[in-house]
């Protein structure tokens, strides 16, 4: 296996390049190549099955790449003696962590503290995580959310530079992703390089600085997600049903009107806030009597769909 080194890599925490893994005659990563800046948050984005776990299994040493290669911190992940220089130095959150039920939470903290032979903090660790007030509770009692947020605590008590998220939130109330995004963000602004396999929109567009979306195993578009909605999030719209209402020329250089049965749709690409607030003083001024009012803002799933031709929710 061959790495391509480049002037670049030095400030790149991992590199990526034409990565494939094939299971018989299944190709579940398809000539992936990505780099991720120091610092950042970077998001695989993608249904369930899109290949996500399969290229992060890659990057932490769990899966052999059929061919391609792979650096994570400038060490190949697929030899042993790199891997075992490397493991200290990343911390890894999967989709299923399988912890002593018996034992509770105080007791495995302090168990994967001595792994690596650092002083337990389990306090601290519990209180990053929401978990202060469940010390004492045992892994058989704690709900799928709470084992998340643990497994969370001990991928980061040992301080690890690059940190990868498989799935982190999946399963969680509301309460507790709230907790991990802010224990994620906390770790961006501390410098620490993060790499995030989701398929929830609302987690990409708030946490990552940069995503690749991800379909049967390709790449099919990257950027941040300001970029991508730009790109392929389409127009904003402005929707209105009115007794008396016809959009007349004052209102045409705001784009593009279409009229379906008693609705006038407006598909701009300028700000819709004003383009609303042109069409009610439009519609007051002609005494229109306004039934339903909507406006629609192009979104990352806007631009997903645009890019896949498939919702992120679907599976199969």
């Amino acid at each position: 296996m061959t790495f391509i080194r480049n002037q670049r890599s030095v400030d790149e925490a991992i590199v990526v390049e034409r990565l494939v893994k094939r299971f018989g005659q299944l190709t579940a990563v398809d000539a992936l190549s990505f780099a991720v800046p120091r610092g950042t948050i970077f998001g695989l984005l993608g249904r369930n099955g899109a290949g996500k776990t399969t290229t992060l299994e890659c990057c932490i040493g769990l899966g052999k790449p059929t061919s391609g290669a792979v650096r994570v911190l400038e060490l190949d992940p697929t030899r042993a003696r790199e891997l075992e220089r490397l493991r200290p130095r990343i911390g890894v959150q999967l989709q299923a962590t399988s912890l002593p039920e018996k034992a509770n939470v105080r007791e495995v903290l302090e168990l994967y503290a001595a792994y690596y032979a650092i002083a337990p903090r389990a306090e601290e660790m519990a209180a990053r995580v929401g978990l202060d007030d469940k010390l004492d509770r045992q892994i058989a009692q704690m709900s799928g959310g709470e084992q998340q947020r643990l497994a969370l605590a001990l991928a980061l008590q040992h301080d690890p530079e690059v940190l990868f998220l498989d799935e982190p939130t999946a399963g969680m109330d509301a309460f507790g992703r709230r907790i991990l995004w802010t224990e994620v963000e906390r770790l961006r602004d501390a410098g620490k390089t993060i790499v995030l396999t989701t398929h929830y929109i609302e987690e990409a567009e708030r946490l990552c600085g940069r995503i690749c979306m991800i379909q049967r195993g390709a790449i099919v578009a990257d950027g941040t997600p300001a970029d991508l909605v730009a790109r392929f999030g389409g127009d904003a719209s402005v929707t209105i049903a009115a007794d008396g209402f016809t959009p007349g020329a004052d209102l045409q250089h705001l784009g593009t009107w279409t009229h379906t049965g008693s609705q006038w749709k407006l598909a701009t690409r300028g700000e819709p806030g004003l383009a609303l607030a042109a069409v009610v003083t439009d519609a007051n001024a002609a005494g229109a009597k306004i039934t339903s009012l909507d406006m629609h803002r192009p979104t990352l799933e806007d631009a997903f769909i645009a890019i896949t031709g498939e919702t992120i929710e679907e599976t199969g």
